[in-house]
């Protein structure tokens, strides 16, 4: 009589297929609005001024705010007067950014599937959020369609070389015994752009914006240990989401890797300023 090892095992259901990036990006940041508040909200802020003058963003402008997170572009442009419409794909980012910013229209939607008709926006920007598309041309593209002709679109990216501030959570990785990197899917190639001024200046060049313009921002932010681990704890983003896939004792290890990294960026006190750089670029739709 044949056992279960001895033949293997048929079944009438298909391979799952493998996920796109997009789809993976959803896995990950999945119920993470309280979290991304606590942590990369008050990170990420540091570029938004930069972002809403390189898109001419001031009273009456109609603004699309695209990833939003937890509403802080959305609550500096109503600031400035703006009419802003902002989306995310995450639901509870934008329930804090609807309790944070309710004089903002908020929709739960995905890019290229945007629930707008074409030439609506004044001023279409985006703060972090093309590192987040697997096809990040064909979602610039149709951004870039929601605008109205004369109208602005910025965005800010990551660069490819990350300074100490990003590099923190991958060094303390490096040295921590047992380590298991988690795999995520690849951009398509052909749809992706380098990380660099020339590199985004050309990606929106490329969508049809004119009169394109990049700079780059530098800042330190301030956080300290604790608050810093936050993300991890709670499995933020790619660092946290590999990092609750260890084993208990590998994530033991990894927070003492962590500590002694972050003891090299930190005060007597346990403050921490974390050198960061971003990418911004804008251009204006033609036609």
């Amino acid at each position: 009589m044949s056992t279960p090892e001895d033949s293997p095992t048929v079944s009438s259901a298909s391979p799952a297929a493998p996920l796109t990036f997009d789809e993976a990006e959803r896995i990950m940041w999945a119920d993470s609005g309280v979290g991304y508040e606590a942590v990369y909200a008050g990170l990420c802020a540091h570029t938004v001024p930069d972002l809403l003058d390189l898109a001419a963003v001031r009273a009456d402008t109609a603004l699309l705010d695209v990833g939003t997170g937890t509403g802080t572009v959305a609550r500096a442009a109503v600031a400035r007067g703006a009419k802003v419409t902002a989306i995310d794909a995450e639901p509870t980012m934008l329930d804090l950014a609807r309790a944070k910013v309710p004089e903002a229209e908020f929709h739960l939607a995905t890019v290229p599937d945007l629930p707008f008709d074409p030439a609506t926006f004044d001023a279409v920007v985006g703060n972090f959020v093309l590192n987040h598309f697997g096809k990040p041309r064909s979602a610039l593209a149709a951004l870039c369609s929601t605008a109205k002709p004369g109208g602005r679109v910025a965005f800010t990216v990551w660069p490819a070389e990350p300074p100490a501030g990003r590099a923190l959570f991958p060094r303390a990785a490096e040295i921590t015994e047992g380590w298991v990197p988690s795999a995520f899917p690849a951009i398509e190639q052909a749809d992706n752009f380098p990380r660099t001024e020339a590199g985004l200046a050309d990606l929106l060049g490329e969508a049809g914006l004119e009169d394109v313009r990049t700079t780059v921002v530098d800042w330190e932010h301030q956080t300290t240990v604790d608050e810093w681990w936050i993300s991890i704890g709670s499995g933020i983003a790619g660092s946290g989401r590999a990092y609750l896939a260890q084993k208990p004792e590998v994530r033991a290890r990894f927070r003492q890797s962590y500590l002694k990294v972050a003891a090299e960026l930190s005060a007597g006190d346990g403050t921490m300023r974390l050198p960061y750089r971003a990418i911004l670029g804008a251009g204006t739709v033609t036609g």
